[in-house]
């Protein structure tokens, strides 16, 4: 469905149901969200962007050396969108921040 802790967001109202694995959801703390906005074809076209590589999210990556400042930055709203740690050696900046 979407990877842990991920969203899934219903666009428009198609027919019918649509089958949760309740437990899948809750185990890997997904949510669920609907909006009323949107059609089948708004749906479509979301999908393809996604599909066509068009949907990027907006990360910073850190060495996990540098958690104390991300957690400062954290605390003082200076992060801008997500922040991930990582243990693997960074070979060059990876950073969007400017």
């Amino acid at each position: 469905m979407t990877r842990k802790r991920g969203t899934c967001i219903l666009v428009g109202l198609p027919p019918g149901e649509f089958p949760v694995p309740l437990f899948d959801v809750v185990a890997n703390c997904i949510t669920i969200r609907g909006s009323f906005v949107g059609s089948r074809q708004d749906m479509a076209e979301a999908l393809a962007f996604a599909v066509g590589g068009k949907v990027k999210a907006d990360i910073e990556l850190q060495p996990l050396s540098s958690i104390n400042q991300i957690f400062d930055r954290l605390e003082h709203g200076d992060v801008p969108s997500r922040v991930f740690s990582t243990s693997r050696q960074l070979k060059r900046s990876t950073s969007t921040r400017k």
